[in-house]
């Protein structure tokens, strides 16, 4: 899964904006080693864990690039995973999801222009 950030004004890379680029695809690499629980102070119980993930940027054609800066996508995210889903798939959009919304906190002009997308399948 990826997300899809749409933007008709076209998106910042390297501190340049360029208006012809007005999709580009976000995925996320997740490091199963690096991992860090978060507790509920009230009740002394872990919520769920946070896992170090790297949001990699997917432009024109496909091309990858760990070092390219689009805006205000960091390279490294902590997002939260729950270890009790029975399904990956639904792991997989628990990650997105709250990767959509650090996206979206800091670019809040991105709300309402961020989807889920399955690449590969069609």
């Amino acid at each position: 899964m990826s997300l899809k950030i749409t933007n008709a004004n076209g998106f910042k890379i390297g501190g340049i904006l360029n208006p012809s680029i007005q999709e580009i695809y976000v995925r996320v690499l997740v490091d199963m080693t690096k991992q860090r629980k978060v507790v509920d102070v009230s009740t002394s119980t872990i919520t769920h864990l946070e896992i170090k993930s790297e949001a990699r940027i997917t432009l024109d054609g496909g091309f990858f690039d760990e070092n390219i800066q689009v805006d205000f996508i960091f390279k490294n995210y902590w997002l939260k995973y729950r270890a009790n889903v029975s399904d990956m798939n639904e792991q997989y959009l628990e990650i997105e999801n709250d990767l959509k919304t650090k996206l979206i906190v800091d670019n809040p002009e991105w709300d309402g222009k961020i989807t889920i997308v399955t690449l590969g399948l069609g």
